[in-house]
């Protein structure tokens, strides 16, 4: 137990240096990115968050494609997707939500099986979008990050839950930025 909340806070604190040196342009943020999601992904499995463990698999191959592509990003934010295409990502996203929760939750011994499907399926588009440069990706984060707080709140790593407050204010940050 002790040796899994050290592991967080290491987990914690690679996750906030990516944050800090992608925000100013720094390849090395994806050294710290990779170093997080591996740690993130024996955290979660531990924890039995195996759909955040399957996003922690998801993000060290963004890590990846993040790092080889460095600097090749666009150079013009795409205008933003209709709402219709909004409406249908959520709606899908929720169906998906309802089918691997349920799978989750009959076959496995997950600890919060749709919470845990909801932030891995929701964070994967949301991933995408960001990709995309797509500036409503930040308000999916928004509401991806309060519901990670309250997932990690409930599986006892406060320290995540403490980043996935913060995650949440910078998303908030991020949106802004991005519309300006």
């Amino acid at each position: 137990m002790k040796a899994l909340r050290w592991l967080e806070g290491l987990a914690v604190v690679f996750s906030l240096l990516y944050t800090i040196l992608i925000s100013y342009g720094h390849i090395w943020c994806w050294l710290f990115s990779g170093l997080g999601v591996l740690l993130y992904l024996y955290i979660c499995y531990e924890k039995r968050l195996f759909a955040e463990a399957f996003l922690q698999v998801f993000y060290l191959g963004t890590t990846l494609y993040g790092f080889l592509t460095w600097g090749e990003g666009l150079q013009d934010k795409p205008s933003e997707l209709p709402l219709s295409w909004h409406a249908l990502f959520i709606l899908l996203g929720l169906g998906l939500v309802y089918l691997v929760g349920r799978l989750l939750h009959r076959h496995t011994a997950a600890a919060q099986p749709y919470v845990d499907s909801f932030t891995t399926l929701f964070g994967m588009g949301a991933t995408l979008l960001m990709i995309a440069l797509y500036p409503s990706n930040w308000l999916y984060w928004i509401v991806i990050d309060g519901v990670s707080v309250y997932l990690y709140y409930r599986r006892r790593l406060y320290l995540t839950s403490g980043l996935f407050a913060l995650y949440t204010l910078l998303s908030l940050n991020g949106y802004w930025q991005w519309l300006q």
